[in-house]
């Protein structure tokens, strides 16, 4: 199981404070930075090993929606 550590090294999670920035607004900025460089989601996802064959089956099954979407925005436009 990998930690947080091991994951981190792909991610550059630094914010830069100035002067007198309240605590509240550097909490805000860190956790924004989080969310958008995919951490937790990836911490979720590698949470339990998850079998070949379920993440193929996962991945296909996402892009039997994603063609299913395509396709009605197609035909209705």
């Amino acid at each position: 199981m990998q930690k947080l550590a091991d994951i981190s090294q792909h991610f550059s999670n630094g914010i830069e404070l100035r002067d007198n920035e309240p605590v509240e607004g550097a909490l805000k900025k860190f956790k924004r930075e989080v969310a958008n460089s995919g951490i937790l989601t990836e911490l979720k996802k590698r949470e339990y090993f998850e079998k070949p064959s379920v993440i193929k089956k996962r991945e296909r099954d996402q892009a039997e929606r994603k063609r299913f979407r395509k396709r009605n925005i197609y035909n209705e436009a």
